[in-house]
């Protein structure tokens, strides 16, 4: 009889954390999204011309990958940034994940659009950084430089690197614009901030790209950005990894919002687990 009262007592308490998790979830959600996400957004800076980069880059798909003793980053002002490489690296191999999106779904048969989403990231272990050593490198231009590390030590971490990433889609007179928010933290330390909202990209953490235009060459392909290549690479792969979580995500529920003075029936959609990589979604220069 108590081992049947144990059993049941522990189910209970299962459930419950769950439902916890989920709720912090859904809270952390809420109160970034109000107190830090769209504040961000509201800051406009005045425009001024700035000096245009021109990058060449060579389509180098063995620089441009993570595996089991390879990573990369692309680092700026001739500055190594052995951390950015571990990230990648424990991104693929060694983190969870927990992920947030509200729709709003228009019930006469069209494609639903996504209005807001949150995806957490936790890596627990990465690659030793005094370990790592330069195997290649690619002048891209002036300020960046794309380099291959290989590592032979990895290192569990105490507290997981926290990976927050955000997508907002606001409707405006010239149709839906989309707004971003990556930060990367670790313990009470802030590694990488970044927004972006339409076609302004602005680091938080490394100012100094801030003052620069860049353009990418690519065979007959150009793209003309701001934030260096490294941000460009980095938030479309998050996005990836968003996306293929989005459309698997098997938990979903209804809930209400108020918009334009109507009130619009949104399908709420989470999901976690373990993050995966699959084979296919490579860290690829995308031009």
């Amino acid at each position: 009889m108590r081992i049947l009262i144990t059993i049941c007592f522990l189910s209970l308490i299962a459930k419950s954390q769950k439902f916890t998790d989920f709720e912090k979830i859904n809270t952390n959600y809420k109160n970034y999204i109000k107190k830090s996400f769209l504040n961000s957004f509201k800051k406009e800076e005045k425009e001024t011309a700035k000096p245009l980069i021109f990058g060449s880059i060579n389509r180098d798909s063995e620089l441009v990958k993570v595996k089991k003793e390879k990573s990369f980053s692309i680092s700026s002002f001739n500055q190594d940034d052995k951390l950015m490489a571990a990230i990648l690296y424990g991104i693929k191999y060694f983190s969870t994940y927990e992920f947030v999106a509200d729709d709003y779904e228009r019930y006469n048969g069209s494609k639903d659009i996504i209005m807001k989403e949150f995806l957490k990231i936790k890596i627990f272990i990465i690659p030793d950084t005094n370990s790592m050593k330069k195997t290649n490198q690619l002048k891209i231009n002036t300020l960046e430089t794309l380099t291959q590390y290989r590592h032979n030590k990895l290192i569990y971490l105490k507290k997981p690197i926290i990976i927050l990433h955000y997508s907002n889609h606001e409707e405006t007179t010239e149709g839906f614009q989309k707004s971003f928010k990556t930060i990367i933290s670790h313990k009470n330390e802030i590694l990488y901030n970044s927004y972006k909202k339409g076609e302004k990209n602005i680091l938080m953490h490394n100012s100094k790209m801030n003052e620069f235009m860049f353009l990418y060459r690519f065979k007959n392909k150009s793209e003309l950005i701001s934030g260096g290549l490294m941000n460009n690479i980095f938030t479309k792969f998050l996005c990836e990894i968003k996306n293929n979580i989005h459309l698997r995500a098997i938990k979903v529920s209804k809930v209400s919002d108020i918009y334009k003075g109507q009130l619009l029936d949104l399908k709420r959609i989470s999901d976690r687990g373990r993050l995966t990589i699959s084979q296919n979604m490579n860290y690829k220069l995308i031009l």
